[in-house]
């Protein structure tokens, strides 16, 4: 007898257990992993399946179910037959990945003689791809392959294969195994998962005829907990695009049939509607009593802006627009968080505006909303967003139009006539106003579609446009050009006055004064001071003067010329287009942009067949004959071609110099960055970009005109302008400095301004920066109504200063300067190393900048203590 093996009857013998029991120990005895043996092949077998393989299975199931449940899918667009791969889902299920393969690791490693082995290599491949490591992936079902003769699991390896090419991009690899499997006999599970992996692949080509033959064939095998009713869906999603609606309401109602969950099943419902006439019978009334019929539906209310959104689609389908433009408007309204959703009924609204109803200025305003919600993983987004700025430039040009021929029509109205009417509108404003107000807090609406002036005078203009002051961004304009001559002043009494200490009483109580403190009440304003402050600001934006009128001519007939541009290559309205053109020269028959706008129609009428084509050609061959224009009319071959490009951008740069002259900054650089848009490279382009320099230099400030001065000289090595672009340079540096020298000159003697205290003081005396805090509690003491503040600042490696600010005028701030003196705060605070004085702000500038401490005291003596 084998001394390892121990007789049965001996074992029972001594210990009391059943021989069942002993003999179950005697076969786990014998089930090394090495051996071949049925028993140790049984033992593994059922070892490896139902423990370490479920387990590693389970793990990957739970994060596959975490990615389907985390997915929110879009039923507008054809669904994905495999659920994209949420990165940050895989991120935070790591931990499930890493057991998964490690228990599929222990089955191959201590049950190597199962037959579970290749499994789970499968299942390691699998996890790998769902980890977004494609190369270990494709290596590890590549291994199956070579080491397995079980041919389901050789395929089932090589349907995750497949997929794994389609998702690294490398589809020549992924056509391979899809025709090497083709020729394979697949068990029923293997044949199922291969159609939906082909069908996947030819989604990703966008093949649809191949996709839904796919699908079409693995439907059959599944089972409704398979997943049937979402191909069912997806087939009738197909066969709707493909303009098969019979088909593609059969495969809806198939969805309906095979237990979908409830989201599912309502827009499956949906789409039944979207093809029932064509499906069944034109009955119009059916149909619209459905949609009603499921928008009352309690269990559909989180889906009411999607039922609306299909009743539009429906009601345009019927070439019924009203109504439609009303339910897209309802779907706004409706919506509670679907921003998708409500990004489509914004986009249909501005494809409305634009295609059909040519109202561009409201299709602007649907676009804008459009990109505020519209998610980035939209296919069209980059389309609609270059839709949006078109429509923004369009809208730019329009109201400049508007704006300029309003403020023309204005200054040419008699005197009294032109007083009465901004009363009349003033006071119609208000009144509209508040019936806004009140409109908007009782309206979910977004967008009203009319100018809260609507209802005021009606005034006709050149252009037969409304009128300034019923355009909120020309009042808005208006404002911005009072503010620049009169300061950003509080709206108050006697807001004309710099120094409004002399107050007028209002009524018959005594006046207030200096010592005693303000009522905490606040009288009310008065209304006709307001009202004549208003009507100031629209006085100041009227072109009275000559040049006023030229300048506001020249803007129009810019933006007729860029409204036509965009008409013309942008929107490619062509009749809009030549129209456009044919009213700027009409209104201005010696614009310079003459000859390219005869050149532009003469081209847009032989598109359109139109007999002006000739007139255009013999104006421009008559009065432009040297004209590059009329050059390429009569060459198209013409070799020079970038000459005409350079003229263009001359009369840009013409334009935009112009402006500059004139002081209007942003129009210049308005027509500077068009130019540059449409044309980066050209030989002007070192003029435009330095002359755009020179427009920021005026409305900067020092530091960012030097940084893009510095940027010009590095983007325009060899420019002709570099040494001027230099010269600039160097004078921006030097400005500081060069006003030190200039003695009593470096500092500015109108002293009417805002002022600041300043103490230079040495450092060493306060190291620990502690000075400003003795200002804070004299200010405390002596000064808090005024609320002043203190800081302080380095002045030089030596000296720091104490800053108090800020005071209006110079005699608060020398008033304060005084009572240091007399409080005696000043008095240990003395020498030459203490130095006091007062200062206004453009002054301070100057003196930080030049550290001219000597020659400021000496103008302090000079302007303020003398």
């Amino acid at each position: 007898m084998n001394k390892h093996i121990i007789p049965v009857a001996l074992i029972t013998k001594r210990y009391p257990y059943s021989p069942g029991f002993w003999i179950v120990i005697w076969l786990l005895a014998g089930c090394s992993s090495e051996k071949d043996t049925l028993v140790s092949k049984t033992y593994h077998n059922i070892t490896a399946h139902y423990n370490a393989y479920f387990y590693a299975n389970q793990r990957l199931k739970e994060v596959q179910e975490a990615i389907e449940t985390s997915f929110q899918p879009n039923y507008d667009k054809i669904l994905d037959v495999f659920t994209p791969i949420d990165t940050t889902i895989v991120s935070s299920n790591q931990d499930k990945l890493d057991d998964a393969i490690k228990k599929a690791a222990a089955a191959i490693q201590f049950h190597k003689n199962s037959a579970w082995v290749d499994d789970s290599y499968v299942l390691i491949g699998k996890v790998k791809f769902y980890q977004g490591k494609y190369e270990a992936a494709i290596q590890t079902f590549k291994y199956v392959k070579s080491i397995s003769d079980d041919d389901d699991a050789v395929h089932d390896g090589l349907i995750a294969l497949l997929r794994t090419y389609i998702d690294y991009g490398e589809m020549n690899n992924a056509i391979a195994v899809s025709d090497f499997l083709k020729k394979e006999n697949l068990n029923k599970q293997n044949q199922q998962n291969l159609y939906l992996t082909r069908a996947y692949m030819y989604q990703k080509r966008n093949d649809l005829n191949n996709m839904v033959q796919n699908l079409a064939a693995a439907v059959p095998l599944m089972s409704l907990s398979e997943g049937s009713a979402k191909i069912y869906f997806i087939i009738g999603q197909i066969y709707q695009t493909l303009g098969f609606d019979a088909e593609a309401h059969n495969n809806y109602l198939a969805c309906v049939k095979n237990n979908p969950h409830f989201e599912l099943a309502f827009y499956a419902s949906l789409k039944m509607a979207q093809v029932f006439e064509l499906a069944r019978s034109n009955d119009l009334k059916k149909v619209r009593r459905y949609y009603v019929k499921i928008l009352k539906d309690r269990k559909n209310k989180e889906f009411r802006d999607k039922i609306y959104y299909e009743m539009a689609e429906f009601e345009m389908k019927q070439g019924e627009l009203d109504p439609a433009i009303k339910y897209y408007e309802s779907s706004i309204a409706a919506n509670v968080g679907n921003k998708r959703q409500k990004a489509y009924s914004y986009l249909k609204l501005g494809l409305i505006n634009y295609d059909t109803l040519k109202d561009f200025s409201k299709a602007k305003a649907y676009y804008d909303s459009t990109m505020m919600v519209l998610p980035t993983d939209e296919p069209d987004y980059d389309l609609i967003q270059e839709r949006q700025q078109i429509l923004k430039d369009f809208v730019t040009q329009l109201n400049t139009i508007s704006l300029q021929d309003s403020l023309l029509t204005l200054s040419n109205m008699d005197s009294l006539e032109l007083s009465v009417l901004l009363d009349s509108v003033i006071i119609k404003q208000e009144r509209l106003t508040m019936a806004e107000e009140e409109k908007r807090l009782k309206s979910e609406a977004q967008f009203s579609g009319r100018n809260i002036f609507d209802e005021a005078i009606p005034v006709t203009t050149q252009s037969g446009v409304t009128w300034y002051f019923y355009n909120t961004s020309a009042v808005s304009t208006g404002q911005s050009e009072f503010i620049r001559r009169w300061g950003n002043r509080k709206l108050e009494d006697n807001w004309r006055r710099s120094n409004k200490d002399a107050r007028i009483s209002v009524s018959n109580e005594d006046v207030v004064g200096e010592d005693e403190p303000e009522p905490e009440e606040v009288s009310e304003v008065n209304i006709e001071d307001v009202r004549a402050e208003q009507k100031a600001v629209y006085y100041l934006t009227i072109p009275f003067s000559n040049q006023q009128k030229q300048t506001a001519d020249s803007l129009i007939e810019m933006s007729y010329y860029n409204l036509g541009n965009i008409y013309n290559f942008q929107l490619r309205e062509k009749v809009n287009a030549y129209q456009t053109f044919e009213t700027l020269i009409s209104r201005y028959p010696a614009t310079e942009y003459k000859p390219e706008l005869l050149y532009q129609l003469y081209l847009i009428y032989t598109e359109l067949g139109d007999p002006g084509a000739k007139r255009c050609r013999d104006e421009l061959l008559n009065d432009f004959p040297n004209s590059t224009f009329t050059k390429i009319l009569l060459n198209p071959q013409y070799k020079q071609e970038y000459a005409a490009l350079a003229e263009k951008m001359q009369l840009e740069y013409k334009k935009a110099y112009e402006l500059y002259q004139g002081y209007y900054f942003d129009s210049s650089l308005f027509v500077i960055n068009q130019a540059l848009n449409n044309h980066p490279e050209n030989s002007y382009t070192d003029n435009l970009k330095l002359l755009g320099i020179l427009n920021k230099g005026q409305t900067g400030n020092l530091y960012t005109y030097r940084f893009e001065l510095q940027k010009f000289l590095t983007d325009f090595p060899e420019s002709e302008l570099n040494e001027y672009a230099q010269k600039l340079l160097r004078a921006a540096h030097e400005l500081p400095l060069q006003l030190a020298r200039l003695g009593g000159a470096t500092f500015e003697q109108n002293l009417n301004r805002d002022h600041i205290f300043v103490m230079v003081y040495p450092i060493k005396a306060f190291p620990d920066g502690s000075f400003a805090r003795e200002f804070d509690q004299f200010n405390l003491q002596y000064f808090a109504p005024q609320k002043l503040t203190s800081s302080s600042l380095i002045f030089d490696k030596d000296r720091a200063m104490v800053l108090v600010q800020d005071f209006g005028d110079k005699g608060k701030a020398f008033s304060y300067y005084e009572t240091l003196k007399k409080q005696r705060f000043l008095n240990d605070y003395s020498g030459n190393e203490f130095s006091t004085f007062v200062i206004t702000k453009e002054n301070f500038e100057i003196f930080y900048q030049s550290k001219d401490l000597k020659g400021y005291l000496s103008f302090f003596n000079n302007f303020y203590l003398e």
